[in-house]
């Protein structure tokens, strides 16, 4: 999915990168889900959890470069709180598949379901209200 005429730059992480991640992250679960649904086996499933937590951990340590880039001021409290539980989660998720769990894949295709539906349009909104309110001219955000 492709952003619109994103603009909305920090230092290091802007929110084009962002997008383009939520699309790897969104395209990679996709394939997840059907490891499980088609059968695949055990090692494919695996594969592609790991390969899905991967760019999710990758994610949120991005978002909270980018939140401290422009000194994100909204629901800080919430929004930290909110982040630590699922970077706690997917870091149990990525032990359980360094075992070879496959119910650690089952667990990331629950957790990465709902966690899209949440995150990407709640996000959205926050950032750009963070990246206007410190911006000197349209369309750019101050580090």
């Amino acid at each position: 999915m492709k952003s619109r005429n994103n603009k909305f730059h920090a230092p290091g992480v802007d929110l084009e990168i962002l997008d383009e991640e939520h699309s790897n992250i969104q395209r990679q679960y996709i394939e997840l889900d059907d490891a499980i649904l088609h059968g695949q086996g055990s090692p494919r499933i695996l594969e592609a959890a790991r390969t899905l937590v991967q760019s999710m951990l990758l994610h949120l340590t991005h978002e909270e470069q980018f939140q401290k880039d422009i000194a994100f001021p909204v629901r800080e409290d919430r929004r930290d709180a909110w982040e630590k539980e699922n970077m706690a989660e997917l870091l149990q998720i990525e032990a359980g598949l360094k075992q070879e769990e496959v119910y650690a894949a089952l667990r990331l295709r629950g957790f990465c379901k709902g966690w899209m539906r949440e995150h990407r349009g709640v996000e959205r909104v926050e950032f750009e209200i963070a990246a206007l309110a410190g911006s000197p001219e349209p369309g750019r955000a101050q580090a």
